[in-house]
């Protein structure tokens, strides 16, 4: 059911792209097996609202419910969500040890992510990100045009139902998920 679901998602073995569908099987197929691999791509699709609703909150329960059978990128992704404070409050200490254990199962971006945040150095500049591995961002500032067409700034961390989709924000997401299934590699 998972892997029907990745199909769909991406529009493997001929079929079209289907995100929406593709949710309902990794949601059928979470619920049914508690399946690792389920969990975790419902949780991208709920982080990125690919399929579904933006909604960090529930993207951090699979994200936490896969992590808990030591699925490597999802330990990855509720690592940085910790991190960054992406749906769930801001936790260093419990960010770092998931991104340790998606370490210890073969994720090598969280290998470089863990150094990284471990030899932050006060009072460095690390230009627009919070630390040395340049996976996050200090502050996502939009601009937007008022109704009277003057540029404002405005910050956002999720998309809901009605608002437009903000596509630095989803580009920033897309790249976290991507180098969260690129660097696991499978454990000798």
């Amino acid at each position: 059911m998972a892997f029907y679901g990745m199909c769909l998602n991406d529009g493997r073995a001929g079929t079209d792209p289907n995100p929406e569908k593709a949710v309902v099987w990794f949601r059928r197929c979470a619920d049914m097996y508690e399946h690792p691999q389920a969990q975790y791509e419902l949780g991208v699709a709920l982080y990125t609202g690919e399929g579904v609703v933006e909604n960090e909150e529930e993207a951090i329960k699979w994200f936490r419910l896969a992590s808990e059978q030591n699925h490597p990128a999802a330990c990855y992704m509720l690592g940085d969500c910790l991190l960054d404070g992406s749906g769930v409050e801001m936790d260093r200490g419990a960010a770092l040890e998931w991104l340790i254990r998606s370490s210890e199962l073969g994720h090598r971006g969280a290998r470089s992510r863990v150094m990284a945040v471990l030899e932050k150095k006060e009072g460095e500049d690390y230009g627009r990100f919070t630390d040395a591995s340049r996976q996050t961002l200090k502050e996502h500032v939009l601009h937007s045009v008022d109704n009277q067409g003057r540029k404002i700034k405005r910050r956002t961390t999720r998309r809901h139902s009605t608002s437009p989709r903000n596509p630095a924000e989803l580009a920033r997401r897309q790249t976290i998920v991507c180098n969260s299934r690129r660097d696991t590699v499978a454990k000798e």
